[in-house]
């Protein structure tokens, strides 16, 4: 995108926020339209606009709103609709129907969901450069737009069928939450043997690397791949001695990898529910 974009942001919270101040950065000219809060981002201040009505024409309209509230907010704004190109929400699992009451007033509409963690606007504007993309579209206008937008902010794009978004969403879920529960289960059970969380970054490295460059499936190593289940009954044992809930936890994610291994047979054997402390070492 060689021309500055003039973009308008309504609810610029953390995926909103982080995709205008990463716009701004970009150079193009930003809008934002505070949410029910009030609150935006301190980077965001002179974009602020009072309100929807006082908004500049535009060529992007993004809707930063909680997925259970985008087709309200798609309403309300097509009573009297802002002066704009595409609209655009940022919701990995909504569809792009929920934008049908802007899409019958002339504007075109779409989505643009970053497949990255942003827990704050800073942090995920600095974190959007080098990430991906999806773009969900009904017409080539609007994904055109929602591409080149992402791509001159550093991301790489892909399309998304509207009808695959919940498996999709569900997907990105998993790498969310399954990598950062996984982590705190790791960094309760280092904490109670005395070890910092901290020296286990380099492992954790390895482990990820590994799974994009061989596949998940590929990538799993230790006892439960050896067969070891006098190793893993040990774990339990030690985890139930902390806290029957961290072993817990522990024997939920071993059922899980049981399952993705082979011979995973003598490894459900090893995780059944009887308490830790019985399995045979």
């Amino acid at each position: 995108m060689n021309t500055r974009l003039r973009l308008a942001v309504i609810g610029p919270g953390r995926a909103g926020g982080a995709l205008a101040i990463a716009a701004m950065a970009a150079g193009h000219s930003v809008e934002t339209v505070a949410g029910p809060s009030g609150v935006i981002p301190p980077e965001l201040a002179a974009t602020r606009v009072k309100q929807v009505g006082a908004l500049s024409p535009c060529e992007l309209l993004i809707l930063g709103t909680p997925d259970d509230v985008i087709e309200e907010t798609a309403l309300r704004l097509a009573a009297d609709p802002p002066a704009a190109g595409v609209a655009a929400h940022l919701s990995g699992f909504a569809s792009i129907d929920r934008l049908d009451a802007l899409e019958r007033t002339g504007l075109e509409v779409g989505c643009l969901h970053p497949l990255q963690t942003l827990p704050s606007p800073q942090r995920g504007a600095a974190a959007l450069a080098g990430s991906t993309a999806a773009v969900t579209a009904r017409s080539d206008k609007a994904a055109a737009l929602l591409c080149s937008f992402a791509q001159n902010l550093g991301m790489s794009t892909f399309r998304l069928e509207d009808r695959f978004k919940p498996l999709y969403h569900a997907a990105a879920a998993t790498v969310a939450l399954g990598v950062a529960t996984t982590l705190g289960v790791a960094a309760d059970l280092f904490a109670a043997a005395g070890v910092s969380f901290c020296q286990s970054r380099g492992l954790a490295t390895r482990v990820l690397e590994n799974c994009f460059e061989m596949g998940p499936d590929q990538a799993l190593t230790g006892p439960m791949v050896r067969g070891d289940r006098g190793t893993i009954a040990g774990h339990l044992k030690a985890a139930e001695a902390v806290s029957p809930e961290l072993a817990h936890q522990y024997r939920m994610l071993v059922r899980t990898a049981a399952h993705r291994i082979s011979h995973g047979g003598e490894a459900s054997e090893t995780i059944s529910d009887r308490p830790a402390g019985r399995s045979g070492s």
